[in-house]
């Protein structure tokens, strides 16, 4: 172990930046309180361990972009200015730190990434390649004809064996209009299309029910409607695509998606790691300029999605990546516990039109580049949201951990996956979530480009500018089940579905006082994170005060600042009682009912799925 601190050496660190230059990386690195005010850092997997003063602490995690070694002490000096003056010293620090292990070369995340990595000679005729598409539908019988129309114009991708349209409709008169439509479309697609009705789903669960012994208030509470009154059921309708999809590769589209790929309106980018919260957005005025500005790809979305989804890590690299060199500036944290057998379970695409988000809380998650763009705009900026014409996605390819909201989303249901929330808003996320908690190897795959959104129903009113704020619902539990226990690392996916089960469980069963603390805790901390998203874009203020829209950006932001305070300052007194009435319950006793049944819906979740294979249509 040493003790190390930036201390003497003045002057500017050589270049090294040439192309021969060695990239390095610090991430994957416990940092644990030591004597005397030091830092124990252990880089887990290698067991390299090393104490430190805490001012080098700091300064290496500013290093987890892969950078050469004198970029990197750049980084640090400009970010921590008492530094500049020892910037020598600062360099000879980072290389001893880099030669004791502690950071990972490029060309040794290569090959961790990509080493094993074979290349892909499966055939598209093997069963486990075969594709099932579903679309999701709840009322709207023109919009499912658009997009049926749309996918008429060019053959389906060859891997696609058939395709379900589910139908969530409450109306049914538009059972029937729908049926009507599938008939008209099922002969010009080439490929079966099988109306899941109520009469189907309703087969569906008698055949799970009779199958599996004691399956019954699970399975009517993941897939039976009428559990769910006067709410919104897209969790249902997804995980009958999910239990008509084991053992294939899957597509789900939203009714009111074009099937049409759209480019990027920036300049690309190539392949990289990264989060959520690096998509970026263009708005514009009206549906008339989105058009204008929509650069069309002329592949088949369906086909560009089917490329990635279900591949190794290492395939996807080897593929789009020339070498260890082109990991340049990737976060290697983001990739710390991957290698090349880390599989790519979910897909998702950008949006090209409606953002499907409501209200403008989303703005505070974009970064400085769409705000600015944003603030240069002509007209009001609820003219502007309440248009619905926007683009919203990555420049590019993006490889990120979690997945949240995609208007068309692949999945390989070749491994187990997690089940859907029934009922309420949120449930993507959820199962984003879930599926990282039980594949924590797993990547999500956002392709580089968006698919078209052009929802028939109106929707301005979700341009509204209201102040900013939260309340109990999916997203509480979302962030609770987001915490990973230490102890879940190395079980099979089973056992950590089961572990979520019992999460779920102790929720359930905690008494009520306990539970209502914890609510509030966490409605204070999703809240302060919410304030200091907003804090940080008034503070980003200046460079923008000369654009057109600037002054109501700032009232936003202030008037979000001032509730999310007062929110945190006081907490409802009945948050239980909240969340109860959020996720549709008469009542706390009602929460922990739906709360048992989550559990024992998960614990069941894989006996469920085996049995669904069975189902013949």
């Amino acid at each position: 172990m040493s003790d190390i601190n930036f201390s003497v050496a003045a002057g500017s660190p050589p270049d090294l930046q040439g192309d021969t230059a060695q990239l390095w990386s610090f991430h994957g690195v416990k940092q644990i309180a030591g004597p005397g005010g030091a830092v124990v850092l252990h880089k887990q997997g290698c067991d390299r361990t090393m104490l430190v003063q805490p001012d080098v602490a700091e300064a290496l995690f500013l290093c987890s972009p892969f950078r050469t070694l004198a970029s990197h002490t750049r980084t640090v000096i400009s970010l921590l200015p008492s530094l500049a003056e020892h910037a020598e010293h600062t360099l000879q620090t980072l290389t001893t730190i880099a030669e004791a292990g502690l950071f990972e070369s490029s060309e040794a995340a290569w090959e961790r990434l990509t080493g094993e990595a074979q290349d892909d000679t499966r055939t598209t005729d093997q069963p486990s390649e075969l594709v099932r598409v579903f679309i999701l539908t709840c009322d709207r019988p023109d919009a499912l004809t658009r997009l049926l129309a749309g996918l008429a114009e060019n053959p389906l991708p060859p891997e696609i064996e058939s395709v379900w349209v589910i139908d969530d409709s409450r109306d049914v008169k538009n059972f029937s209009a729908n049926g009507s439509v599938i008939t008209k479309f099922g002969s010009v697609l080439s490929k079966p299309v099988h109306h899941v009705n109520q009469k189907m789903t309703a087969r569906m669960i008698e055949h799970i029910r009779g199958e599996l012994t004691g399956s019954g208030s699970a399975v009517n509470w993941l897939l039976d409607h009428n559990q769910w009154p006067d709410m919104a059921t897209h969790g249902v309708a997804r995980n009958l695509s999910l239990l008509l999809s084991v053992g294939y590769r899957a597509l789900v589209l939203d009714d009111d998606v074009i099937p049409q790929a759209i480019t990027p309106p920036l300049s690309t980018t190539s392949l990289k790691a990264g989060t959520a919260n690096d998509r970026e957005s263009i708005f514009y005025t009206s549906t008339e300029e989105l058009n204008r500005h929509a650069l069309a790809n002329p592949n088949s979305p369906l086909a560009m999605m089917l490329q990635h989804l279900g591949k190794p890590l290492g395939q996807i690299l080897k593929a789009e990546l020339a070498s260890h060199r082109d990991l340049a500036g990737w976060d290697g944290s983001l990739l710390s516990t991957h290698n090349s057998t880390s599989p790519t379970l979910l897909n998702q695409c950008g949006s090209w039109g409606d953002s499907g988000t409501g209200g403008a809380q989303g703005l505070v998650y974009l970064g400085e580049a769409s705000i600015k763009r944003l603030m240069d705009t002509s007209r009001p900026l609820e003219e502007i949201l309440g248009a619905r014409a926007s683009w919203f996605g990555y420049r590019g390819p993006m490889l990120t951990q979690y997945g949240t909201m995609s208007q068309l989303t692949g999945f390989d249901h070749r491994t187990l996956l997690p089940p859907y929330l029934p009922a309420g808003r949120g449930e993507d996320i959820l199962f984003g979530i879930m599926l990282q908690r039980i594949h924590p190897e797993s990547l999500v795959y956002n392709e580089g480009w968006a698919i078209p959104h052009a929802p028939l129903e109106e929707r301005s009113a979700r341009g509204a500018l209201s102040p900013i704020t939260t309340h109990t619902g999916t997203s509480l539990l979302a962030d609770w089940l987001g915490r990973e226990p230490a102890d879940q690392w190395g079980l099979s996916a089973e056992r950590r579905l089961s572990g979520l089960a019992e999460q779920v469980m102790r929720l359930a069963e905690m008494e009520s006082a306990a539970l209502e603390a914890m609510i509030k805790e966490e409605m204070v901390a999703k809240r302060t994170n919410l304030l200091n998203r907003c804090m940080r874009h008034l503070s980003q203020l200046g460079p923008l005060e000369d654009l057109p829209r600037t002054g109501e950006w700032q009232a936003f932001l202030e008037g979000s600042r001032n509730q999310l305070v007062a929110d945190i300052q006081a907490p409802e007194n009945d948050a239980l009682e909240a969340a109860a009435n959020k996720l549709g319950s008469n009542g706390l006793s009602q929460l922990r009912q739906h709360g048992h049944a989550f559990a024992e819906a998960l614990t069941l979740w894989s006996q469920i799925c085996k049995v669904a294979s069975t189902f013949e249509v």
